[in-house]
């Protein structure tokens, strides 16, 4: 049980206390971050004259070869990364490597580390994130004019163009994309150099150190530096959203795959099979993506209500915040990953869909929007095609299966260019507001999408 507080204690710690208190089987993970930041932080000790110029190099060099040999390092014997790197180094260099803490602190130092850890994830779930993006743009342009009955209430509602279906889990996306760049700009503040609560006695150049870690700036108060894990909370939150919204789409892919709709496939590669029902192909993947979701909201419930009520500045609890990081971070990167794989292995029903739209109702605002533009009011257009349907499914006929006296047995207003509106590419073009399903503002929004991939950072 090797530790770097020792002196005011008179008996050994616990084993079992050791165990339970021991953060290393997780935290090990920052390890990196912790030679850098023990690098920069050598570097400001120097400046101010605490190092000499050979005491420095010789502890940024040992740094860098522990970095080196990280694989070969038995973690177990420490309680912390902290603690491992501090007493490796000075295995490697001599009692010189015992300077290095000099002012500093495990709590100013793990809020940096962890900080500069997420701030690298974040790089890579934004690019996951744009692959995603990417490719429901492409299947988006694939099938701009292609049409499928839109829902409300799980019911047959309006004309879609799948294009247009696919752009709105792109719009989901697109502001999860920008809610990660907010907190990667929220959280690029460095901590470093605020001490365990109240600062340094050391005049350690902190905005030196922030540039060379990567930092914009330095944190204002240290004894919030130390105690701020809002920045956890943040990218808690962000990974709850982006997997209720991937559910969704998951949950839709599930509803089309079955059998009672049939408007997509799934590729074999992405589907399994039953143990016992030889007939069986289910969308396992996309239930899964689904299923994962409730432990993102348990992990954010779980970090909000460690926080709630911690006096400041730091406590033990605070340790409790990297399981939950760590594990949110995996898993939203491997639903990424997986989830835009599925997607270019999804087949789209054409046949099927088209099936679906010879439900003529689904025009119903169309023909109200028809007689309001021969000088009728809404309201009494509404009442009169909402007996038209109750007609119509009285006498077990469509919209298209009447004849043009029954229809004006209703308005005379109605003429034989009604009929025109009855079919999908009508229907959907004649939304003229942009953002809406016609093909114009569809491949606008595949423009615009196109653009901003091109230029997101």
């Amino acid at each position: 049980m090797k530790k770097v507080w020792k002196g005011r204690f008179n008996k050994e710690i616990d084993k079992d206390v050791y165990n339970f208190n021991s953060s290393i089987s997780f935290d090990r993970r920052l390890f990196k971050y912790d030679v850098l930041a023990g690098q920069a932080y050598a570097k400001a000790l120097y400046r101010i004259k605490i190092l000499k110029s050979d005491e420095m190099k010789k502890i940024v060099n040992g740094l860098q070869k522990l970095l080196e040999k990280e694989n070969t390092i038995d973690f177990s014997q420490y309680e912390d990364v902290h603690s491992a790197v501090e007493l490796e180094l000075v295995k490697l260099i001599g009692d010189v490597g015992k300077k290095l803490h000099t002012g500093r602190s495990r709590n100013d130092l793990v809020s940096t580390d962890t900080r500069m850890y997420l701030k690298d994830e974040i790089i890579v779930i934004k690019k996951l994130v744009k692959n995603l993006m990417r490719t429901l743009v492409d299947m988006a342009d694939k099938y701009k004019d292609t049409y499928m009955p839109g829902y409300t209430h799980l019911q047959h509602a309006q004309i879609i163009a799948v294009g247009h279906w696919l752009l709105s889990y792109f719009a989901m996306l697109k502001r999860d994309y920008n809610l990660l760049n907010f907190i990667y700009d929220r959280m690029n503040y460095l901590p470093l150099g605020s001490g365990a609560l109240a600062g340094s006695n050391y005049n350690v150049h902190r905005m030196t150190m922030a540039k060379e870690l990567g930092f914009k700036d330095i944190t204002e108060n240290s004894i919030d530096a130390v105690s701020d894990r809002d920045f956890v909370i943040d990218f808690l939150y962000f990974s709850s959203l982006l997997a209720m919204h991937l559910s969704r789409l998951a949950e839709e892919i599930v509803i089309f795959n079955s059998n009672e709709f049939s408007f997509i496939e799934i590729d074999d590669a992405y589907a399994t099979g039953s143990s016992l029902m030889p007939n069986k192909k289910n969308p396992d993947i996309a239930e899964l993506i689904r299923g994962k979701t409730g432990s993102f909201f348990g992990r954010l419930m779980a970090g909000l209500t460690m926080l709630k009520g911690l006096p400041l500045a730091y406590n033990k609890d605070l340790q409790e915040d990297k399981p939950l990081l760590f594990k949110s971070v995996d898993e939203i990167k491997s639903i990424l990953e997986i989830t835009e794989k599925f997607l270019k292995n999804i087949k789209i029903k054409e046949d099927k869909l088209s099936e679906q739209l010879l439900d003529y109702f689904m025009y119903a605002t169309d023909i109200a929007d028809y007689l309001v533009k021969k000088g009728m009011a809404f309201r009494e257009a509404y009442e009169i095609v909402g007996k038209l349907v109750a007609y119509s499914i009285e006498n077990k006929k469509s919209f298209g299966r009447l004849e043009i006296d029954e229809l004006q047995n209703f308005s005379e207003l109605f003429d034989e260019d009604v009929f025109d509106l009855l079919h999908p590419e009508a229907s959907a073009d004649a939304k003229c507001t942009p953002g809406s399903t016609s093909f114009k503002y569809v491949s606008k929004q595949i423009l615009a999408a196109k653009i901003f991939l091109q230029f997101a950072k």
